[in-house]
């Protein structure tokens, strides 16, 4: 009576390979659900630092602005209450409403914008008009905003 259990060498070296092959063709799509995840979540994060923005210009009648971090928007972005000069540039006494900054996953995503150092929302929500577009891979999105603050998104074919 033979007790034994287990597997033998050959069955062992078949579930190796079966694990390869299904490692070998299911990766590179995995790769790319990275991608498309990562983009996804930056474009979600800016697209709420925007309806913050609007949000607060309207509720306390204030001009409210973004502005880019270290003179890149791919190194994040602050969203302040611009109240005691309008100038558009954070004084002291400001009141800062978020401070977003990109960890090192997110550096996969490139943002252009045509924006060059900032948005702004006025006490009725109106901004300046203008788009930013998210590129990663071979997925791109775009962040287009209307002078009546209208905040949309849309997906395109090409990183402009």
């Amino acid at each position: 009576m033979n007790t034994n259990k287990g597997f033998t060498f050959i069955e062992l070296m078949i579930t190796v390979a079966i694990i390869s092959i299904m490692l070998t063709v299911g990766l590179p799509s995995f790769k790319s659900t990275v991608a498309s995840n990562r983009l996804t979540s930056t474009t979600n994060e800016i697209i709420s630092a925007l309806q913050l923005a609007k949000s607060e210009a309207i509720k306390q009648h204030k001009t409210v602005v973004i502005r880019k971090k270290n003179n890149n928007w791919a190194n994040g972005w602050e969203v302040f209450v611009d109240d005691l000069i309008e100038n558009k540039i954070f004084d002291s006494g400001e009141t800062v409403l978020v401070v977003s900054t990109f960890d090192s996953l997110n550096s996969t995503v490139n943002i252009v914008s045509t924006y060059p150092n900032y948005i702004s929302f006025t006490a009725t929500g109106r901004a300046n008009a203008g788009h930013f577009t998210f590129c990663s891979g071979k997925d791109y999105r775009s962040i287009i905003i209307a002078m009546t603050g209208r905040i949309r998104t849309s997906t395109i074919t090409s990183c402009i």
